[in-house]
């Protein structure tokens, strides 16, 4: 009995136990009612839909699946009937395999119950099927026998309505154990073996598989339409495996019914050989008639199997079969393993090693065999391409969501540096508008610029954040282009909004500059103090800029820089002001990123550099340093450039004066300046690559280099050399930012062009000296002076300068040549020397060529020896130093006539 017929009795029992008992009238209702929504008969008085849904829609998926494995169980198990035929060769006689059919039919019968048990889920669970109840429930108010009618009529057009139901009714049709135990029977006359009947057979047999396939195809489409959230996303190893499965179905499939057609080849054969022979019963050829005398030996003779004699019968594909002799054996294992095999075989290979023989049935079945191969193949080709499509999809969709989500963050960091002066209440109102903006640019693989993406939002967010709106311009403006992110933001957080009324004076030329300001809105008028150079400084621009290069001065942060020129507002204006104060916290936070930021020359990978040096080469090194190695090197565009690698470790706290120390020298410009063309600051890569100089250093022209001997530099080329030295040093004194001046110079840092014009490596000069490093910077100066003084250091470039002349005076004579130990005796002898008139003692003779020239070599002996005076005072400036070189020089060249040449 039905669920709803169930319902149907209760509904009566109580409605008939109301009428005799109307007191309780009440209570029966409830019941009835209580009732009524146990069989969901009432939708008034069932729960609610989603009370009651989800628990039935769950068990129902994991029927679905349990359902789909029964399936293929099915599939697996009808082929056993095929195997229950045998033939006993000895007698020739055909029989059945007794406990094979009992288990074929036991385990048939439990598949089949699978199938009833999804009929009635599929009846119950049909809106049909609930629709027509709900229809006429409330019609019948009797049990009475017009009822019953009408739940099988309901159950009926149910059925009728729905193909999956009828499907499965035809999966659980009895068709195997008609074909087999009922046809095979009769097969024992050999009278009945005739075409129409063996098709008849035949067809059963095949027809069995496609409600069983159908079955499992619908229930699998089902699955794949349910929510992935309820099934599970099947894993690509499952998925392989059924399509591994069903090649091993299909060779199951395929040998037991090369089996059962090999039976039913000989048993034809037997037929036919008894038909020639005299006194041949064929309808004996049972094995239950085996006492019946059979003349077996004419049927060895006309149905050979070993050996073949396909005159006298062609078994073709089947042959095997009967050879083997497990068409009358009972070993299990053997039989099924042995067609699976020859199934498995022939199914990859396309049926292409099967010959047949010219009976027609027989090449049906291999025309069967090869097509069905090529399908299975072409399913698995196809779902591999599409698996592999698949992937390629997802990776590509996986790779864009993850670009737009990349994308997505870094957007959100600029709008949160965008969105800095707008008020929390609201701040995330908008930014979250303008993420849905960015993230509809983004999945359309656009750039997402946040300035287009403004223009183009609703007028009322544009006038929401159009008063707070400073840091996307202030991205736009050249000096912040190359600021590290962190930077930036620090700088933007200490962003204070400024205003201004027309006329009002905001910095005069000369004074401290404590502010640097982005205009928002408005202009200023920027001019010097005698009226010239009037300029204008409108909104998106910034005025005050050289705060910014404050930090790389040695004034910082003790001294605050100069105003250069004065600024008044020309207009009522609205600005962001970043104050002194504030950047000092900026700069001592953010040191390294903030001077890296200052850098303007390139910026390498350690990679481009050591694959310019090839991987630092020994045979590329130019010359050696204390704690530096120089290196010819090429850049990837064909330059020839110089590297000097650090070999120092430095430590974390050392890294922002080394990177501030290179910012300073990509900021020099001078024509006797080595130009810094980029640095690599990673890591421990330390490394700074500098346009290269061929004709090495001032050194090595002096003193030789490597056993060679020393360059012919005349008296003027030396003066030369001299003054355009003195003039870089004086530059570099100049500048506003230079770190740390005065700077020790030596012949070794000077290096020379093919036209002997001086090139003084300007960051060679800044001593890069470690805190846990074992020299000191006045060690640099290789023992000159004591350590402890602290007086000449102000002056240590002029005291470079001099060592310098004296040993382009003295050349090879030098004492310093002998090493660098004897630097102090040079500084000690040199100037005794000049004094007591015995300069012409340690003279290079090679830059007296003509008179006059000792006399000036006296001039500049003696120039040499105020700058190598002790204390600072008795030192001359090098403004001095380089006037009187250059008046050396001049009159060097009037004497010569012209500018010497280089040799």
């Amino acid at each position: 009995m039905s669920n709803s017929e169930i319902a149907l009795v209760v509904v009566n029992t109580e409605e008939n136990a109301a009428a005799r008992n109307r007191d309780s009238n009440s209570e029966a209702t409830v019941e009835i009612s209580s009732m009524k929504s146990e069989d969901g008969s009432s939708r008034k008085l069932s729960p609610p839909k989603e009370e009651s849904h989800n628990p039935q829609e769950s068990f129902l998926q994991k029927w679905k699946k349990i359902f789909v494995i029964s399936c293929l169980f099915a599939v697996l198990l009808d082929p056993l009937f095929l195997y229950v035929p045998m033939i006993k060769n000895d007698v020739k006689c055909l029989q059945s395999d007794r406990n094979l059919k009992i288990a074929a039919l036991l385990l048939r019968s439990f598949t089949d119950l699978s199938y009833i048990f999804d009929i009635i889920f599929q009846i119950y669970t049909s809106d049909k099927f609930s629709a027509l109840m709900d229809e006429y429930h409330d019609r019948v108010r009797y049990f009475n026998h017009s009822k019953i009618k009408f739940c099988w009529d309901v159950i009926a057009k149910t059925i009728w309505g729905s193909y999956h139901i009828l499907i499965d009714i035809l999966a659980i049709l009895p068709l195997p154990q008609v074909a087999i135990l009922i046809f095979f029977s009769e097969m024992r006359d050999l009278r009945s073996l005739n075409t129409i009947r063996m098709v008849i057979m035949n067809l059963f047999v095949l027809l069995q598989y496609v409600p069983r396939i159908l079955c499992i195809y619908l229930s699998c489409k089902e699955l794949k339409r349910t929510p992935k959230k309820k099934t599970g996303e099947t894993t690509k190893w499952v998925k392989v495996v059924l399509n591994f499965f069903m090649y091993i179905i299909a060779s199951h499939v395929i040998g037991a019914m090369w089996y059962f057609f090999a039976i039913q080849r000989m048993a034809i054969c037997w037929r036919d050989a008894c038909r020639k022979a005299n006194g041949c019963n064929t309808s004996a050829f049972g094995c239950q008639d085996h006492h019946i005398f059979r003349n077996i030996t004419f049927l060895n003779d006309l149905c050979p199997t070993s050996p073949v004699d396909t005159t006298l019968f062609d078994f073709g594909i089947y042959i095997t079969v009967l050879q083997s002799g497990i068409s009358g054996s009972t070993n299990y294992f053997e039989k099924f393993s042995k067609c699976l095999w020859w199934g498995l075989q022939n199914l990859s290979s396309f049926g292409s090693n099967l010959a047949p023989s010219i009976n027609g049935w027989e090449t049906l079945f291999a025309a069967f065999t090869s097509i069905i191969g090529l399908l299975l193949f072409l399913y698995l080709i196809g779902n591999l391409q599409a698996y592999m499509q698949f992937d390629i999809t997802r990776i590509e969709a996986h790779r864009h969501e993850m670009k737009v989500k990349r994308k997505m963050e870094e957007k959100g960091e600029e709008i949160e540096l965008w969105l800095l002066g707008v008020p929390e209440r609201l701040k995330k109102d908008i930014k979250s508008r303008i993420m849905d903006k960015v993230r509809q640019e983004l999945e359309e693989d656009r750039d997402a610029d946040l300035n287009y993406i403004l223009s183009t939002s609703p007028s009322d967010l544009q006038i929401q954040i159009k008063p707070y709106m400073p840091i996307t311009g202030l991205k736009q403006v050249p000096i912040f282009q190359d600021m590290d992110e962190r930077v930036l933001r620090a700088i933007c957080q200490y962003l204070e909004p400024k205003k201004y009324t027309k006329n009002d004076i905001i910095t005069q030329e000369g004074e401290p500059l404590e502010i640097m300001l982005y205009i928002v809105d408005g202009f200023l008028n920027i001019e010097e103090s005698d009226g010239s150079n009037n300029l204008q400084r409108g909104a998106g621009e910034v005025y005050g800029e050289e705060l910014l290069d404050w930090p790389l001065s040695n004034s910082f942060p003790d001294v605050l820089p100069s105003a250069k020129l004065s600024a008044t507002a020309g207009s009522d204006v609205v600005a962001h002001a970043l104050t002194a104060r504030d950047l000092k916290s900026v700069v001592f936070k953010f040191g390294r990123q903030y001077f890296s930021g200052m850098i303007t020359c390139q910026k390498f990978r350690p990679k481009v550099v050591e694959k310019a040096t090839n991987n630092y080469d020994a045979s590329k090194i130019i010359r050696k340093g204390i704690s530096t190695g120089v290196y010819k090197g090429v850049l990837p565009d064909k330059t020839v450039v110089e590297v000097k690698k650090y070999r120092v470790n430095f430590s974390y706290d050392d890294y922002p004066y080394l990177v501030k120390l290179v910012a300073v020298a990509s900021r020099t410009n001078h024509i006797n300046l080595v130009k810094l063309l980029g640095c690599c600051l990673k890591g421990q890569t330390i490394a700074l690559v500098s346009e290269y100089i061929p004709n090495g250093t001032l050194f090595e022209h002096i003193h030789g280099k490597k056993g060679k001997a020393s360059s012919p530099l005349s008296l003027e080329l030396r003066m030369k050399i001299a003054s355009e030295t003195a003039g870089a040093l004086a530059y570099l004194r100049s500048l506003t930012t230079t770190p740390i001046l005065p700077s020790f110079v030596s012949t070794s840092s000077i290096l020379l062009d093919d036209k002997c014009t001086a090139k003084l490596c300007s960051f060679l000069l800044f001593r890069f000296v470690p805190n846990n490093s074992g020299f000191s910077l006045l060690s640099v100066r290789q023992g000159c002076f004591d350590p402890e003084s602290k007086t000449l250091i102000e002056k240590l470039d002029v005291y470079g300068i001099g060592f310098v002349l004296a040993e382009l005076l003295t050349g090879p004579n030098a004492i310093s040549s002998s090493g660098g130990g004897d630097l102090r005796k040079l500084a000690s002898s040199f100037p005794l020397l000049v004094e007591e008139d015995r300069l012409n003692e340690i003279l290079d003779g090679k830059i007296i060529v003509k008179e006059g020239d000792l006399e000036t070599a006296k001039k500049v002996a003696h120039l040499a020896t105020r700058c190598l005076r002790y204390e600072k005072e008795e030192m001359p400036s090098m403004k001095e130093v380089v006037a009187e070189l250059e008046g050396i020089l001049r009159n060097l060249r009037a004497e010569q006539g012209g500018e010497a040449s280089c040799s």
